[in-house]
């Protein structure tokens, strides 16, 4: 979900990360993911064109009702601040006994097929769900993940880099894996996909018009979209299995991670193969959108 800057969006900052951060670390966990809920629903309700808008744009791709839409709107919310918030929650998630209680692995056995098969496997999510659990459940399963992400303060206001984005940097840290940033050096996670390691990364974009690396116009959920080509090039150079994986939102404090049997590219050529991996994610992604649609994050970007 895109935000933009202002000062009611500086208080809130400076609201969320001290004295709601304090009390989340000092709630029980499933209090802590109902809160979050709760701050979307009040969002959801207080944010009426912007609310209107991705309904339109809900209803247009999917085709549903502009009743049903406004339900999809208000859990996408809900969504948004799960996914911002759940780092809070970090120092309390550091066991799978623990996290087993709200995440449930599903085709888990794809993910080991491969890792048996000494193969990398490169998990490729959209932004999708709470992504990052994806790398703390496998972190916390032994898998020694690693992630390509792209932490960024380009554009944030002075309260946005120094609290918000200096804060985030430092949960993030807590995790049980290492992410990596895609715009330096990636030696290590290529090196890790080439020794059968585990690397997760995303496959439809960094949003906001950031194009990081090689990218393709695909139509995708109705209109024209930039995908980066990287993680079918990955794949495709490392030999690692190019596995497309998803997290659903089954309620505010259950969250289902699914792995998608691995795509292949069948052209003789290495452009071929790479836009058909990516085409037989978009393809994936688009289903999972589709019948999840208050899980995907960049509505507001169509």
């Amino acid at each position: 979900m895109t935000v933009k800057e202002s000062i009611l969006r500086d208080i809130l900052r400076l609201f969320v990360w001290f004295p709601l951060r304090w009390l989340v670390v000092a709630l029980p966990v499933n209090t802590a993911l109902f809160l979050f809920k709760l701050m979307g629903d009040l969002h959801s309700s207080l944010n009426g064109k912007k609310k209107e808008r991705i309904s339109d744009r809900i209803s247009d791709v999917i085709g549903t009702d502009r009743e049903t839409a406004g339900k999809i709107v208000k859990r996408y919310y809900e969504t948004h601040y799960v996914d911002r918030l759940h780092i809070f929650l970090y120092p309390k998630l550091n066991s799978y006994r623990t996290i087993e209680k709200y995440v449930n692995v599903e085709n888990i056995e794809v993910l080991n097929s491969v890792l048996h098969g000494k193969r990398g496997a490169l998990i490729v999510q959209p932004h999708f769900g709470p992504v990052q659990i994806t790398l703390l459940t496998l972190a916390l399963l032994g898998h020694n993940p690693l992630q390509i992400g792209y932490p960024t303060d380009e554009g944030l206001s002075r309260i946005g880099r120094s609290v918000a984005f200096k804060y985030r940097l430092k949960y993030e840290s807590m995790l049980p894996a290492q992410i990596l940033s895609a715009n330096e050096y990636l030696g290590k996670a290529y090196r890790h996909l080439l020794k059968g390691g585990v690397v997760l990364t995303t496959g439809d974009g960094a949003g906001r018009g950031i194009m990081l690396g090689e990218h393709k116009a695909f139509n995708f959920l109705g209109s024209e979209r930039m995908i980066p080509l990287g993680p079918a090039s990955w794949a495709i150079k490392t030999g690692a299995a190019y596995i497309p994986t998803f997290i659903v939102a089954e309620s505010y404090n259950r969250f289902r991670i699914i792995f998608e049997e691995p795509v292949e590219g069948t052209s003789g050529d290495i452009e071929g193969k790479k836009i058909q991996m990516t085409e037989k994610f978009l393809s994936v992604a688009e289903r999972y959108i589709k019948k999840y649609p208050f899980s995907w994050h960049f509505w507001d970007e169509i």
